[in-house]
């Protein structure tokens, strides 16, 4: 029953929004929100969609915010959406898990699901409510249909909700017209890796289609662990197996997209630290968005939409190897299994009051739903005693259980330019979560252009992150134990920002940040997930660019950032206070580009308990050459990951593994691309 109501709730929503509109005339002008083509006046990476939901210049965006294009994804070698984050201010990538998932900081707060950041793919929403995270499926997503990439540092809640807590990204895939052919890579790498992918894209009068289809296949490194949680040394396993197919299609004022992605891999070194090589982790995620945008008149423009998506987690988990444990001679072994679901529509209204204020309102309706949650062992879950074998325990002994929640939301922003050189935005967001209550937003900002080429901007969000399934029903488990009582995390942030650009050529930004956060989740003495004190980061972020050309540019990053317990004062552990990018990018000439990046990142603090050395800072530089216009439209690319070869290691918090978890060491990729 409850899913009907949901879905003629969504459908009323939807036939709503199309009825309005389905009588009026002419297609609305090129900065429509959701625009896909057409709408850049200056260079891709100098306008921004995510601060506004419509486009904005990064200069006059309301937000500390990066854009990477496809061209520079390309020339800096870039392997999948990690190779790209790591090089943007306020960003930092580690392996946060002993089975091997790696994690998103931003501005110096990570957490074990990187719940905290939010990541869309052209706008749709893809951290799922189990985890609460995208990493799981996402991480390493592909960058061949990627057209760019958009990185806001800082709170996205008042337009977005739950998760755009630090930070939010953006994804924005390539249309029909950016292909606008067939596509093909093959490329191959160290640890007997292969990737292949196509690209198609075609427009037929109204009709426009495109879509990918992507493998990726690795043995991944084998490399040397000193001592694990059971004092045994060996070599990670981190092999894995992806699928991704994407599919976008739009005719007149209709458009979809939809995707599946699904991705089998090892343990790394192990759920509890524990080497073994019998572990086997498989996701997917399958979701569609149907969008329809109108103009309503000359100052009113529609935009509707309605989607699903679908999210299937099954681990086969050997928390400790055979012979490990007195009882077990075939290995500790579990296999929880759960299916997560999102029936969701949203509308929303652009308003044009007069040349110089935008109002952007909305209204969302989401239904997500736990299913099939299911739990084998060859253990007893609430004992830990040997069962003798592998059974079923769901019914006595289930991991998590299933359940819903329904989400509604109301949305409004307000964008005001004051006079020619300052504009304000203001914006407040309203969550009601079944489950946990509701949640209230808003944004404030000013951004002034106080001299020619020079800008201000003063900056005010609030966001919130809503408790995951697991944080709020995980049960019968020793390690961690749910808390239906949980409340939202929240955050506050203020920003200082002041831009410069000089000489035509060269661009400079320096921004200071200040965050607050309450009612943290966290686990406690007991393994159980409670809402726990109170967090304070402070930092700058300063970027430096120069742009002599589209193939000739470079760029330096450097961030600063200290984030504490505020009862105790003491630094957050395993979080670096210095981290920062150089980069270069030249084509030589018509035929060969080289591209560099050096990521430099200081050393981490231990917690005060821990006997284990120092956590030190690392190097890695990374190095591509681009071979091109020699035979059509031929094109090789090899990179070189880690030239340096620099010994690394990502934190591990809980001194489980002395040596912390290693990186890989110097690596290559090849790759060829062909385009008709």
């Amino acid at each position: 029953m409850k899913i009907f109501k949901t879905a003629l709730l969504m459908a009323l929503l939807f036939y709503a929004g199309i009825s309005l509109a389905e009588e009026l005339p002419e297609q609305f002008p090129d900065q429509f929100p959701g625009g896909e083509e057409g709408f850049y006046e200056g260079t891709e990476d100098d306008v921004i969609i995510s601060a506004t939901r419509y486009i904005k210049s990064i200069e006059e965006a309301p937000a500390s915010a990066t854009v990477i294009t496809s061209e520079q994804i390309r020339n800096m070698g870039a392997r999948d959406l990690l190779d790209v984050l790591k090089t943007v201010p306020g960003i930092g990538i580690s392996r946060i898990t002993g089975y091997g998932l790696f994690g998103i900081e931003s501005r110096g707060i990570k957490n074990e699901n990187s719940q905290k950041v939010l990541i869309m793919i052209d706008g749709h929403r893809i951290n799922e409510p189990n985890f609460g995270s995208a990493t799981w499926v996402f991480n390493n997503l592909m960058v061949e249909n990627i057209k760019r990439v958009e990185v806001i540092r800082g709170p996205g809640s008042a337009l977005y909700g739950a998760n755009a807590f630090v930070a939010v990204i953006n994804v924005v895939t390539k249309s029909a017209k950016d292909i606008d052919g067939i596509e093909l890579l093959s490329g191959w790498g160290s640890y007997d890796t292969q990737h292949h992918n196509i690209l198609f894209g075609k427009e037929f009068s109204k009709l426009k289609i495109a879509g990918t289809f992507d493998y990726f296949d690795t043995n991944g490194p084998s490399l040397h662990v000193d001592s694990d949680s059971i004092g045994r040394s060996g070599h990670t396993d981190a092999w894995e197996e992806k699928y991704d197919l994407g599919l976008k299609m739009s005719y007149g004022d209709f458009s979809f997209f939809g995707r599946y992605i699904d991705r089998d891999r090892g343990p790394y070194i192990g759920i509890l630290n524990a080497l073994n090589d019998d572990t086997e982790i498989e996701v997917s995620h399958l979701l569609g968005e149907l969008n329809y945008k109108r103009d309503i008149g000359e100052n009113l423009h529609l935009l509707a939409k309605g989607y699903f998506d679908n999210f299937t987690y099954y681990s086969d988990w050997e928390v400790f190897p055979e012979g490990a444990v007195p009882g077990f001679p075939d290995g500790f072994v579990g296999i929880p299994e759960a299916k997560d679901r999102t029936l969701g529509s949203e509308l929303q209204l652009d308003y044009s009051l007069w040349d110089k204020n935008i109002i952007t309102v909305g209204a969302l309706f989401e239904y997500k739903e736990q299913y099939d949650t299911e739990h084998n062992a060859n253990f007893n879950p609430l004992t830990g005693a040997p069962l003798g074998m592998l059974q079923d325990v769901t019914l006595w002994g289930n991991w998590n259980k299933n359940e819903d929640r329904s989400v509604t939301a109301f949305y409004i922003q307000d964008v005001w330019k004051f006079t020619p050189n300052i504009e304000g935005t203001f914006g407040l967001r309203y969550d009601y979560y079944s489950d946990i209550g509701e949640t209230y937003n808003p944004r404030a900002a000013l951004v002034w252009k106080f001299i020619e080429n020079a800008r201000l901007k003063l900056l005010y969000g609030s966001a919130f992150r809503a408790p995951s399934f697991v944080e709020l029903y995980n049960s019968n488990n020793p390690a961690e134990v749910g808390n239906p009582d949980l409340k939202p995390e929240k955050i506050d942030t203020y920003e200082v920002s002041i831009g410069y650009e000089f000489a035509d050529h060269y661009s400079t930004n320096i921004t200071y940040f200040h965050s607050v956060i309450e009612d943290n989740i966290q686990l406690d003495a007991a393994t159980t997930y409670t809402n726990a004190g109170k967090v304070k980061t402070d930092g700058v972020e300063v970027e430096f660019k120069a742009n002599f050309k589209e193939s000739h540019y470079g760029y330096m990053n450097y961030t600063y950032q200290y984030p504490r317990d505020d009862e105790t004062g003491s630094k957050l552990i395993d979080v670096a206070a210095h981290k920062g990018n150089i980069g270069y990018n030249y084509e030589i000439n018509r035929y060969l580009n080289v591209n560099s990046n050096l990521l430099v990142v200081g050393p981490s603090r231990r917690a005060s308990a821990d006997i284990r050395d120092k956590l030190t800072g690392y190097e890695v530089l990374d190095l591509t050459l681009i071979g091109k216009n020699f035979f059509r439209t031929a094109e090789f690319r090899a990179s070189v990951h880690n030239l340096l070869d620099d010994d690394y290691a990502d934190p591990e918090p809980t001194g489980a593994v002395m040596d912390d978890y290693p990186r890989k060491g110097i690596n290559f990729m090849i790759d060829f691309s062909y385009k008709w």
